[in-house]
């Protein structure tokens, strides 16, 4: 599916769905920005995009394989930019990214992905809505879309941060096995994200600090607070690992001090019933001539010693808090 925005400079509108030969002509006669935002692009469409703009093979190979690492290659008339967006899977919750590829070009902007991305939608809307967005620029756009992405990578931290949350709450009140898998869930969740928010970083610092063709001097301090907010995203995740490895480390500190309990109680219950067991032995032996054993009060006796025994037993153990 493809979405194309125009913005003439003559008359300072915004065209849509621009036939093939209108995109040609907006790129040629360098009259106004075009936007065109490709949803998983068929072969015609990766056809158009070499018709048009003539891109190069190893970007179309990079559009079509979703597998790229976050980077930025520059070429001669237009720049290559790999991004990535953090989304989470419907029913088990899950972090997951999508990968967004960017063309750059002196007045048009490319945006490639597999499904769609919140981020990218929430530009285009912006877009559509306020027209001098697109009047600075190509780069301008740029910036927006990367804005957007990044941006929305807080509600998954968010939700990252509500399973750490119970998670803690788990971990101190009734750990278990559901406790331990969900402590592995949201670290490799972390794991799994700082694998592409390093990179990424990288990426927006290298567009906040070099020279690009295609990109306004004076737009560098607007992707410099796009870096900024990435640093804080990977300060995040770091902490989160932290944190989920601390849980994990309080998670066998719980369940240890539980199996010690256990042990504690089962120990002293052992014991309690060590002498009477040595009672009702001695008393079991088969015989004839045995002290009180033909006694009427025997019985009777030897139980009330058996129950005097454990109750001062008991009561020694709580002298030594033992119990």
């Amino acid at each position: 599916m493809a979405k194309t925005l125009l913005y003439c400079k003559d008359d300072q509108q915004i065209l849509k769905d621009l036939s093939i030969e209108g995109m040609k002509e907006a790129v040629r006669s360098e009259k106004g920005v075009l936007w065109l935002d490709l949803i998983s692009p068929g072969k015609d469409e990766v056809d158009m995009l070499d018709n048009v703009f003539q891109l190069h093979p190893v970007t179309l190979e990079d559009c079509i394989n979703t597998n790229t690492r976050p980077k930025i290659e520059q070429f001669e008339e237009y720049m290559f930019i790999v991004m990535h967006a953090a989304a989470t899977t419907p029913r088990a919750h899950r972090v997951r990214t999508i990968e967004l590829n960017i063309c750059l070009g002196k007045n048009y902007i490319i945006t490639i992905h597999q499904e769609s991305i919140k981020g990218v939608e929430t530009a285009i809307e912006r877009t559509s809505k306020n027209h001098s967005v697109m009047s600075k620029g190509a780069d301008n756009l740029l910036h927006l879309v990367i804005d957007s992405l990044v941006d929305n990578y807080m509600p998954v931290l968010d939700a990252m941060d509500y399973k750490i949350g119970n998670i803690e709450t788990q971990v101190l009140e009734n750990p278990t096995q559901k406790t331990l898998n969900n402590i592995f869930s949201v670290k490799k969740d972390a794991m799994y994200l700082k694998r592409f928010i390093g990179p990424q970083r990288d990426t927006v610092n290298f567009l906040s600090r070099e020279d690009f063709q295609f990109i306004d001097p004076k737009r560098r301090a607007y992707f410099r607070d796009v870096y900024d907010n990435m640093i804080f995203i990977n300060d995040t995740i770091d902490t989160y690992r932290d944190v989920t490895n601390s849980a994990f480390d309080a998670y066998l500190s719980t369940i240890s001090n539980r199996t010690n309990d256990i042990m504690k109680v089962l120990t002293i219950i052992a014991t309690i019933m060590m002498p009477l067991t040595l009672i009702t032995g001695v008393y079991g032996m088969n015989f004839r001539e045995m002290p009180l054993l033909s006694w009427r009060w025997g019985f009777l006796s030897i139980s009330t010693v058996m129950i005097l025994l454990g109750i001062a037993m008991v009561s020694y153990f709580k002298r030594k808090n033992w119990i």
